[in-house]
């Protein structure tokens, strides 16, 4: 059977977005340096416009990030729009501010899932690295999300502090009643390339972390599902110069980025279709601006650290 080229599509087959770049909490790691709103946030009728061609193009999925997107003020006149025509729905989330009200609401609009960041089996090294951030009510969060039947999926990040924890915190979500744990290497983007020293763990303690993953797989197999990737953001970068995504990675103020790790900004959705960005997305995995600085990145890991400095191509 022939393999789809992205080449050959019409559309993305899938969107993430950022919603939002306001944000509760000051972690160690954000890869978007969220906090306070940026300048030129999309207005409610920019932002439905964007969700008219989303849904007249037909993309079948979308998540829903942030900052923090349950902080944003439409979040959920956006899951609603999104939801009525049957657009599968992503949300990826701190849980801090899950309540039984925003839980039912989210239970009835039947989203794909509900990823919730929990970077620690004890409060210590969650809030360690999520600055602000409440343990404890990210846990009450999970549990009032599986009690309205909601499918909920917990995030782990591993950092040099909390990597020892990833059995336990596994042990902690099948009690929990999650779906599935995600996790894999930490990215060097953002505030974890700020404070990389700190937070990179070792290989010694990856080959701990992914020799405990693999027993948790095997342990938990048929009853909770334990994903993680394997590679880090230099590996899915370089694989992603010989094959990218058919996927859009949209920021709070319409701008879209070719992908995370590089700071090249390939549309606008105030000024450009959604058709036209797509276009241009294509176009440039082939402008050789990109294809220098992509294998510059990869030679040197330090210049992630401008991947939220963004430029036109």
């Amino acid at each position: 059977m022939k393999s789809i080229n992205f080449k050959d599509l019409k559309s993305p087959l899938f969107i993430a977005w950022q919603i939002n770049s306001v944000c509760n909490l000051e972690c160690l790691h954000c890869c978007e340096e969220a906090g306070q709103s940026i300048p030129g946030e999309m207005n409610r009728e920019e932002i439905f416009n964007f969700l008219k061609q989303v849904v007249n193009l037909h993309i079948p999925y979308v998540a829903l990030s942030g900052g923090e997107p349950l902080l944003h003020p439409y979040f959920f006149s956006i899951c609603e729009f999104l939801r009525k025509d049957n657009i599968s729905l992503k949300v990826e989330t701190n849980g801090e501010f899950i309540d039984e009200e925003k839980a039912k609401k989210i239970a009835q609009l039947r989203f794909r899932s509900v990823q919730v960041s929990l970077d620690g089996a004890t409060a210590y090294s969650h809030e360690r690295l999520r600055l602000r951030g409440n343990w404890n009510k990210v846990v009450s969060s999970l549990r009032i999300l599986i009690k309205e039947g909601v499918n909920t999926e917990i995030v782990f990040v591993p950092t040099k502090f909390n990597i020892g924890e990833i059995g336990q915190l596994i042990d902690l979500a099948y009690s929990l009643g999650v779906y599935g744990v995600y996790t894999g290497k930490i990215m060097r983007i953002g505030r974890a390339a700020q404070n990389w020293e700190i937070l990179c763990p070792s290989e010694k303690d990856y080959e701990y972390f992914f020799k405990s993953l693999n027993e948790k797989i095997a342990h938990y197999d048929g009853r909770m599902k334990v994903y993680y990737y394997p590679y880090d953001v230099l590996e899915e970068l370089k694989y992603r110069l010989k094959f990218p995504a058919a996927s859009l990675l949209v920021l709070p103020n319409g701008k879209v980025k070719l992908i995370g790790p590089l700071p090249f900004i390939c549309g606008d959705l105030k000024k450009d279709t959604l058709e036209q960005v797509w276009e241009n997305y294509k176009k440039a995995w082939q402008n050789p601006k990109v294809i220098k600085f992509a294998k510059e990145v990869i030679a040197q890991p330090r210049l992630l650290a401008e991947a939220n400095r963004w430029r036109e191509i």
